[in-house]
């Protein structure tokens, strides 16, 4: 951490929406972005594959200063060690993929993009957008914003949905040990449950806003409601505390 009036943690609980965050300018990954952005609008070039090197050397050394810390040297772990570790991981993740959770966070995904790939939300998009140019409707602007707001968000989270499911998935094989460690409100599945809620909130509201716009097709926009709604019972249903966790920034009066 550079800045020292930055949140510990702030990013590991978070939906990854930086220009969207109110804690932009107090985390540590929001820091990076803001000097991209502010890169970009000064008419700089970032020379793409050597902004990646860059990362890659920052991570390298922050795992080998958070190995020392906990005192693993990672030079000295051996070629069957490592192999052990690479097995448990990939059986991890295929207990992730293969969960009714993940299941059907993936079902949403494919369903989402499907409805968002139609005609009928494209020609909506053009429609407002020509009666907001030509000046033909006083409320087309503000349609023309609701609208493409609710699909930014839909867009942003059909992503994030899955990928946070198959990893809550597999930070709950590991339930055992943070049981015994931490109280409810710090454990790491929980958080993951807790952002996962909180995305699936957003596109429920989000998808409300299109249910509105497109009577007209109501079955497929409920269709993916029922799934978001599938999805958001099992996971409370599972993870019963998920809500009671606090995420460092967010939560925090």
């Amino acid at each position: 951490m550079t800045n020292q009036e930055n949140i510990p943690g702030i990013h590991n609980w978070c939906d990854r929406w930086c220009e969207k965050c109110p804690f932009i300018a107090r985390c540590a990954v929001g820091e990076q972005e803001l000097d991209l952005i502010e890169q970009e609008q000064k008419g700089i070039k970032l020379d793409f594959w050597e902004g990646i090197k860059e990362q890659f050397t920052k991570s390298i050394q922050l795992i080998d200063e958070l190995a020392k810390e906990k005192g693993i040297d990672l030079d000295d772990i051996s070629d069957e060690e490592w192999n052990k570790i690479n097995r448990e991981r990939e059986e991890q993740e295929l207990v992730g993929e293969n969960h009714q959770i993940s299941k059907i966070a993936m079902h949403y995904l494919k369903t989402c993009q499907q409805i968002l790939d139609s005609e009928f939300i494209k020609n909506k998009y053009d429609s407002e957008l020509a009666k907001f140019e030509l000046g033909l409707e006083q409320q087309a602007h503000q349609n023309l914003h609701q609208f493409k707001e609710a699909v930014d968000i839909i867009r942003w989270y059909m992503f994030f949905i899955p990928a946070k499911s198959q990893r809550l998935i597999m930070e709950n094989l590991d339930r055992d040990f943070e049981d015994a460690e931490f109280p409810p409100e710090e454990r790491s599945y929980n958080g993951t449950a807790k952002i996962t809620l909180i995305a699936i909130e957003r596109s429920i509201s989000s998808w409300g806003v299109l249910l509105k716009t497109y009577p007209e097709h109501q079955d497929e926009i409920l269709a993916v409601l029922a799934l978001l709604q599938k999805l958001q019972r099992m996971i409370k249903n599972e993870f019963p505390d998920a809500m009671r966790f606090i995420r460092p920034g967010f939560d925090e009066k």
